[in-house]
């Protein structure tokens, strides 16, 4: 009888593990934004490479713990197909932003432009900070459950959402900037740095891009 209750409900439910994945996510970001200062500044990201890896490597065995839970459930608060879309794009976030660090590692540029620098700066922040407040999103969930939706407590989540989704543009406009900053540039700097630095900044919007699909998908789980 023991173990059928196991298998029904497991020792961690679902929720609390892909908080936890969310966590990982939050660190990771801001290891991000450490190394893309110090790579700015000439300095080497190596170490911080490393530590983003290990993140990602724990979040994999949090995501294949999630979907060997979520397989066995005979009944849950979401829809399977929500709550995988959820697992999917916050785990797509640890791996961009794994990729993000590694590219630093591959390209030495010996002088950013400061006009370059700071925008370059300000667009990691900003991803930084919308990860950061979608694991605040994610973390409250587990509360929107337990109080059976409440809508105080949707609303809460709601005004999250709209902070992400605000970053979103933000990024988007900062990216299409810097974008064109960069190709102005094409008789001052190497093309092949202002192709690294283009791709790093496509990759910084794909991170808010996924931080923005996780809200919403999460809004229209708390509205449904």
């Amino acid at each position: 009888m023991a173990n059928i209750f196991q298998k029904l409900i497991p020792y961690r439910s679902p929720l609390e593990l892909l908080s936890e994945h969310s966590k990982l996510c939050a660190k990771a970001a801001n290891l991000m934004y450490t190394a893309v200062e110090k790579y700015l500044n000439n300095t080497s990201v190596d170490d911080l490479s490393k530590e983003v890896d290990a993140l990602e490597h724990a979040a994999d065995q949090l995501k294949l713990q999630l979907r060997n839970i979520y397989s066995k459930l005979k009944w849950t608060y979401f829809n399977k197909a929500d709550f995988l879309e959820i697992l999917h794009n916050v785990d797509s976030i640890i791996d961009l932003t794994d990729d993000v660090v590694k590219v630093l590692t591959i390209n030495r540029i010996d002088h950013v432009p400061e006009d370059i620098k700071a925008p370059v700066q300000e667009l990691t922040d900003t991803v930084r900070k919308s990860v950061e407040h979608m694991d605040v999103i994610i973390q409250e969930l587990k509360t929107v459950v337990e109080s059976g939706f409440a809508p105080k407590e949707i609303e809460k989540e709601d005004q999250g959402v709209e902070t992400v989704e605000a970053e979103e543009r933000s990024s988007d406009k900062l990216g299409l900037e810097l974008g064109k900053k960069l190709f102005a540039k094409k008789n001052e700097m190497n093309p092949v740095d202002i192709m690294f630095l283009n791709n790093v900044v496509i990759l910084l919007m794909r991170i808010e891009d996924r931080a923005k699909n996780v809200v919403e998908r999460i809004r229209m789980i708390t509205h449904s």
